[in-house]
C-alpha cells in the first residue's frame, strides 16, 4: 500500500514537471493587437531582443544571438513569461518551436501594426532558414 502511494505521488510530481516544462518552452498565443514593447540591440554580443506585448498585457521576449547576416549562425531564443518563470529557451535549429515563432512574427508583420525593423530582421533570419 505504501509503495502504491509513493509511486502515485512520484507520478503526479513528474507530470507537474512536464507541465511546467511545456508551459515555459511553448510559444504563447498572443491576442491581437500585438505591439512591440521594447527593442534592445547589443553590438558587443551581437544580439537583438524584441519584447512583444499583446492586448491583455502579456509579454513575450524573442531574440537572436549571433550574426544576423548569416542565418545559419544566429541562434533564436525566447522567454515566454519572464515575470513568472525567467527561463530562456533556445529552440533547436529549424525546430517546430522556431516555426511557431516565425508564424507569430508573421502575424505581427501582417497585422498592419507599425512595423519595427527589429521584428523584420528576426523574421527575415527565421524565414531564410525555414
Amino acid at each position: 500500500m505504501m509503495k502504491s502511494i509513493a509511486l502515485s505521488v512520484l507520478l503526479v510530481v513528474l507530470l507537474g514537471f512536464v507541465g511546467v516544462q511545456y508551459y515555459i518552452t511553448s510559444v504563447p498565443g498572443l491576442e491581437a493587437p500585438i505591439t512591440v514593447g521594447e527593442v534592445r540591440q547589443v553590438e558587443s554580443e551581437k544580439s537583438l531582443v524584441v519584447i512583444l506585448v499583446d492586448s491583455e498585457g502579456q509579454r513575450f521576449t524573442v531574440g537572436l544571438r549571433g550574426d544576423t547576416a548569416k542565418p545559419e549562425e544566429a541562434a533564436l531564443f525566447y522567454i515566454r513569461n519572464p515575470d513568472v518563470v525567467p527561463y530562456v529557451f533556445w529552440p533547436s535549429f529549424r525546430s517546430n518551436d522556431e516555426k511557431r515563432v516565425l508564424e507569430l512574427l508573421e502575424d505581427v508583420i501582417e497585422s498592419g501594426a507599425p512595423e519595427d525593423p527589429a521584428v523584420r530582421s528576426i523574421y527575415g533570419v527565421l524565414k531564410e532558414r525555414n
